[in-house]
């Protein structure tokens, strides 16, 4: 049975995750800070290792057995306010670990980053890895700290086989309100809602894009792991509780950006900066080609009700 360590296990990803690393066979160690934390699926083939993945020596020992690694602990809110907050745990923690993951003879990684590392596409021409990464993506601090840790990584790929994955946005089980299911507090009867959109994609089948970049996945190599590219409105006509929908226009949703820009520069957290409302005024859209073809994912449609 293959070992593997997942980082950041009690997220709505790693849980995911896990349970199909279990499904496929695998023995699977958990590195949460606190084994509570954890809302995933039980079995005697996880351990539960309570660690700071930042930590070599908790990292050190949770990689005991091991013969592969599933890095998902990051840092993902959107109101933090000095870009060394995210560095802090998503960009400079990769070297350490990369070191001991060499040291303890592992044989594969997989970093888990994020499609906005990548540059996005429009509806017609959905961006692939080779986009190039610019503004409004540049600018947001959590993806330039996801983007910083890739570069890290791949320093690493005469020592052990690094692959990188990028997933886009994430919906579903073990999710919370306060992660990226929180869209579906915006849904009302009367819903308003940005003008752009995004790409999609069930936690559950990330999930299985990710462990399938494990298995078949190159050295060196990014892949996008995609959904369905669909707009804010047409993602809230498919929400059974809305019956009206009232698109934000762009020149409102810039303005709450600047206001948001005004009090983060104040001290005060709120994740609507001016970045993050430009990218929500575009359509974020992307194609997983790539993984399609290398990996062999392709996706289930994700659900919405």
């Amino acid at each position: 049975m293959i070992k593997v360590l997942v980082t950041g296990a009690n997220g709505m990803l790693a849980s995911n995750l896990i349970d199909e690393l279990l499904r496929k066979g695998y023995s699977v160690v958990g590195m949460v800070r606190r084994r509570s934390s954890y809302r995933g699926v039980q079995s005697g083939n996880l351990e539960l290792f309570e660690g700071d993945f930042k930590n070599p020596q908790h990292l050190e020992a949770a990689l005991q057995g091991c013969s592969g690694i599933f890095h998902v602990a990051a840092i993902t809110d959107q109101s933090l306010l000095k870009y060394e907050e995210y560095e802090a745990v998503n960009s400079k923690p990769i070297a350490t670990l990369m070191n001991v993951v060499v040291k303890s003879g592992v044989m594969r990684v997989v970093l888990v980053s994020t499609a906005n590392t990548i540059g996005n596409g429009t509806w017609e021409q959905p961006a692939t890895e080779t986009k190039e990464w610019v503004a409004p993506l540049s600018q947001s601090f959590y993806a330039r700290s996801k983007v910083d840790a890739e570069k890290i990584f791949k320093t690493y790929t005469d020592k052990v086989e690094c692959i990188t994955v990028n997933p886009t946005f994430m919906l579903g089980r073990f999710g919370t309100s306060a992660g990226s299911n929180q869209i579906f507090d915006m849904a009302h009867a009367v819903t308003f809602c940005p003008p752009g959109g995004k790409n999609f994609l069930d936690v559950e089948e990330a999930a299985r894009g990710i462990v399938l970049a494990y298995e078949r996945g190159k050295s060196g190599e990014n892949y996008l792991i995609c959904g369905e590219n669909i707009s804010f409105k047409d993602f809230f006509k498919r929400v059974q509780r809305v019956k009206f929908i009232i698109i934000v226009p762009t020149f409102l949703m810039l303005f709450f950006g600047l206001i948001g820009n005004l009090l983060r520069a104040i001290g005060i957290k709120v994740a609507f900066s001016l970045p993050n409302m430009k990218i929500l005024c575009m359509p974020d859209a992307y194609v997983g080609d790539k993984a399609r073809r290398e990996l062999g994912f392709d996706p289930r449609p994700i659900v919405i009700s």
